[in-house]
């Protein structure tokens, strides 16, 4: 008996080390950008880089882009340029996502020069060479989903250079170099540049939420509920730290300047609801109460001191 409950809490002490962070990661639907350079840019092929960059950055939940394609075309919305704030609050619930990310390549080219270094040996013809430089720029913008407010607008440029050569003679160039994917590496600079600053909103809605302190409407020992809805940025899988106020501080006006939080529970959320959400008790010395307080945890679910 004792062995299988070692073994439990080995695993509950993995499961909690992995988890890290007590916040969920935020959802992202990234549509196909617009093209409006006139040069045929490849809007899908765009999107799927900056997926993959941000990917790979392991902090965002990103939507499967046919899974996209799908919901949108269904209710018959577009799914690629920008969209307004309306458009953007009804694309989010469809998707169940908390941002979107829109865009546009309003520039797509490539630009060429070079010329003919002639040989010493006769005037028959000489070396050609020559370069191509190609130029990609992206609108960005990031929409919240739950205020259709524009929470980023960005301009990026990126530029890649490829070089060519060959021989000339009697007025023909023989020979070359690498050209292909030049555009696709002046792409990929911008993306890069993009990713930080879209990473950076996860900061910032976590910021914003770190101080929202929530009430618990209903009590219990197993499953209690708060009053932090789906309109609230609260998430499934977020753990909530419930506690109690203990001795205020109040400045000689009788403003209150801080007040004592006393620990009682490590809740984690099961089921959001449009105005509370359903959470199960994972540590507590006793029941919870209606009327308790809950804030997001701030660090590990079994460090919380509970009691203190």
């Amino acid at each position: 008996m004792f062995r299988k409950c070692s073994l439990a809490c080995l695993l509950l002490m993995v499961l909690c080390a992995f988890s890290g962070s007590a916040w969920a990661k935020p959802r992202i639907a990234i549509l196909e950008f617009e093209d409006k350079s006139g040069a045929g840019a490849p809007g899908e092929a765009v999107a799927d880089m900056l997926t993959t960059e941000l990917f790979n950055t392991n902090e965002f939940t990103i939507l499967e882009r046919q899974r996209i394609d799908a919901v949108l075309s269904e209710q018959g919305l577009a799914s690629d340029g920008f969209v307004d704030g309306a458009t953007a609050a009804k694309m989010g619930k469809l998707l169940g996502v908390d941002f979107l990310i829109t865009g546009a390549i309003t520039q797509f080219k490539t630009e060429t020069a070079g010329g003919v270094v002639p040989l010493p040996i006769g005037s028959f013809g000489g070396v050609a060479v020559g370069s191509h430089t190609a130029y990609v720029t992206l609108d960005v913008r990031a929409v919240s989903t739950t205020t259709g407010e524009i929470l980023l607008a960005v301009r990026e440029q990126g530029a890649a250079n490829a070089t060519v050569g060959g021989v000339a003679a009697y007025g023909a160039a023989f020979g070359g170099g690498k050209t292909g994917g030049v555009l696709a590496s002046a792409t990929y600079k911008v993306v890069t540049k993009i990713v930080p600053r879209i990473s950076a909103l996860r900061d910032k809605a976590a910021e914003a939420a770190s101080d929202a302190v929530f009430n618990v409407i209903e009590g219990g020992n197993v499953m209690v509920a708060v009053d932090a809805g789906a309109s609230s940025g609260i998430k499934v899988g977020q753990y909530l730290a419930a506690f109690k106020e203990g001795k205020v501080l109040k400045d000689m006006q009788g403003n209150v300047l801080d007040a004592e939080k006393i620990y009682t529970a490590v809740l984690v959320v099961r089921e959001v609801k449009p105005k509370y959400s359903k959470c199960e008790v994972i540590r507590a010395l006793k029941p919870l109460s209606r009327g308790e307080k809950a804030e997001f945890l701030k660090g590990s679910p079994e460090d919380l001191p509970i009691g203190k």
